[in-house]
């Protein structure tokens, strides 16, 4: 009979716009690259701040160093010393009161004080040194 019948149309075929048309998985599949690229991006940027960071501690600005070791002798002078005696009157106690009361003297030592404490915590800082594994990072 030739002709064709079809319901619910209007005779023409709809074109669709410029844009093809996603399949799920395809919307899936790039929904998972950005996100995995994201996360590479974010992960990237904490690494480069760690090495930043890392470097700058190792290539201190000038006089820092010296900023860090008077802080540390400074707090340790300030646990050290005995405010409520008078060091006009006695100064040794003054100096190393609040060490005294800290530190009992050891059953084998006959005198004990600060200035044996300090060179038995370098002979032990000095043999840590020496036993550790020598790093040639010169080397490849």
């Amino acid at each position: 009979n030739g002709f064709n019948l079809q319901l619910g149309t209007t005779g023409t075929k709809k074109k669709h716009s410029g844009l093809p048309r996603w399949s799920r998985r395809e919307i899936c599949l790039l929904s998972g690259l950005v996100f995995a690229a994201g996360l590479c991006v974010i992960l990237g940027c904490i690494l480069v701040l760690k090495y930043l960071a890392l470097e700058q501690d190792a290539y201190c600005l000038e006089g820092c160093q010296e900023r860090k070791a008077f802080t540390k002798a400074s707090r340790f002078i300030a646990t050290n010393i005995d405010p409520t005696i008078d060091p006009c009157k006695d100064f040794y106690s003054f100096a190393c009161g609040g060490w005294l009361r800290r530190h009992a003297i050891p059953e084998d030592k006959l005198i004990y004080g600060i200035i044996a404490a300090i060179g038995e915590q370098n002979e032990e800082k000095l043999q840590r040194l020496l036993l550790q594994p020598v790093r040639r990072p010169y080397l490849a």
